[in-house]
């Protein structure tokens, strides 16, 4: 592919020193306002993926972007006017009024359904693009600050670790029966522990390519070795198979991209960090192989179960089935919604236990119990989606719509359908779905015109994008986009990192 003629970057490598961009003073920002806000940004950072500042009553990590805020409001009006003829803003914008009244509309759809409650959850999406906005023009105020800040982000999720290890129960945690907690659902240490060992990677072949050989270079090497050995344990004890899928795929795959897009003059990418990557992990999931055997015991029902489930169907009467949901699908082909208050106001049956069949799923076996239930939740959100395909039904009523189908999931209560998509499509409808996907598709063209500009190295671009891919499949599994404040703290770091590289590209453009 081709790229700008003139890229500023002094090294094309992983890990390498980052473009040579004008600092906070040559924009006309005081450094001690820059250095208040990355102190701010930092903090999230540090904090975004654990619960070590919890132990201080209503620490939270998005304070940081607050700080940040307070600073940008001492900056005079460059961030607001640069952020306002942003593309990315401006559409996030026209999503925040969308949301708005779509929960307004929802509640005057559904009685029982509360405005105040509808808000609260469209806050959290919000407050997530919030945080990319904030933390995305500090960023390009200082670009060089993004690596050392990921790098944070990656010593917080060590922290936890190092915090919450239960010591004495290791035997049981290589053997698979224990799950360990680190202060965060496991699912998302899990998704971060795979971004945190990509970035250590990225770190590890940039200080094998670029730094002078010498006994510091030794120290650094095998610093970073062990701080990718540390990420993938995380990522082993997480028991996260959609975090280890993510991780299988994004990582080859970004390191085959910069490959094939490096350019003719690049050096190349070096082998033996790679290797001494990939016989660390061997080694790893050596030791932790009776994990990986109980997690896909009984992995050869679900392709089976999948297909007859697709081809076949499942009518209402089959005893392993689930029982239909209590609003009729529309006829095909329809794209009107159905009347919002039927699946709704449909009286509860009583709940019933986790069936020992699912689909073909044997769910005795433990592995197949989570697959079972996800089948379940996933079936349920695409009958709820083809009844309201449109609108959706609030992003707050899908809890409402899991507890009114009683689904026999053994008693475990569902806030979400373990599906960030699914839940966006069911709450927002094809319309609202689709504008909040066109968001993060602005900002990956961010990312990419910055790329092909020559404002972010191609090494930059495959370790962000490797990040973001990390994410965009781990979310097919679970839903760690907006819910929790634990979700939007690091993802409001990566995506803003995107923002920034857009704001610098902008800033070229309109000052020559």
């Amino acid at each position: 592919m081709q790229r700008s003629a003139t890229d500023p970057d002094a090294r094309d490598s992983f890990g390498g020193r980052g473009p040579s961009l004008a600092g906070p003073e040559a924009l006309g920002i005081s450094r001690t306002l820059a250095w208040i806000a990355l102190a701010g940004v930092a903090f999230q950072a540090f904090f975004a993926i654990n619960d070590l500042g919890r132990h201080v009553p209503n620490m939270h990590p998005e304070y940081g972007t607050f700080v940040a805020l307070l600073a940008m409001a001492f900056a005079g009006s460059r961030p607001w006017r640069e952020l306002a003829a942003h593309p990315a803003v401006r559409l996030l914008g026209v999503l925040a009024v969308v949301l708005i009244v779509h929960a307004a509309y929802i509640a005057w759809l559904l009685p029982e359904v509360r405005w105040s409650n509808q808000l609260t959850v469209v806050a959290k999406l919000l407050r997530l693009g919030f945080q990319t906005c904030v933390i995305g023009w500090w960023m390009s105020v200082n670009p060089r600050a993004i690596p050392k800040l990921l790098g944070v982000l990656i010593l917080g999720l060590l922290a936890a670790v190092l915090y919450h290890m239960p010591w004495s129960a290791m035997p049981a945690i290589w053997s698979g029966e224990m799950r360990p907690w680190f202060g965060i659902s496991q699912n998302l240490s899990g998704m971060i522990a795979a971004v945190g060992g990509w970035l250590t990677l990225c770190l590890l072949i940039g200080i094998w390519r670029d730094y002078p050989r010498g006994s510091r270079r030794i120290w650094l090497l095998v610093l970073a070795l062990l701080a990718f050995a540390g990420c993938f344990c995380v990522l082993l004890f997480s028991q996260s198979r959609g975090a280890w899928l993510s991780f299988i795929v994004a990582v080859p795959l970004a390191i085959i991209g910069y490959a094939f897009t490096r350019g003719p003059r690049r050096r190349p990418l070096p082998w033996q960090p790679i290797v001494l990557a990939l016989l660390v992990c061997l080694i790893l999931l050596t030791a932790a192989h009776r994990i990986f055997a109980l997690r896909f015991d009984g992995a050869n029902q679900l392709v089976p179960a999948w297909v007859e489930s697709l081809l076949e169907g499942k009518s209402a009467s089959d005893a392993n089935a689930v029982p239909a949901g209590p609003a009729p699908a529309p006829a095909p082909g329809s794209t009107i919604d159905a009347p919002a208050s039927d699946a709704i106001a449909q009286a509860p049956a009583d709940p019933r236990a986790l069936p020992r069949d699912i689909d073909g799923l044997d769910t005795t076996i433990p592995g197949n119990k989570a697959v079972g239930i996800r089948m379940m939740l996933y079936r349920e959100g695409v009958e709820r989606f083809l009844e309201r395909p449109l609108f959706g039904w609030g992003l707050d009523t899908i809890p409402l719509l899991i507890q009114r189908a009683q689904l026999p999931t053994g008693g475990e209560q569902f806030v979400h359908l373990h599906n960030a998509y699914l839940d966006a499509l069911v709450g927002l409808g094809v319309i609202g779905a689709a504008l909040l996907f066109a968001v993060f598709a602005m900002l990956m063209r961010e990312l990419w015109l910055a790329w092909r500009t020559g404002i972010v190295s191609t090494a930059s671009f495959w370790g962000l994008a490797g990040c973001v891919g990390i994410v965009l499949i781990a979310n097919n599994f679970d839903s760690l986009l907006w819910r929790f404040e634990y979700v939007r703290a690091p993802l409001g770091l990566l995506f803003g990192c995107c923002m920034a590289y857009g704001l610098i590209r902008e800033r070229r453009a309109r000052e020559g």
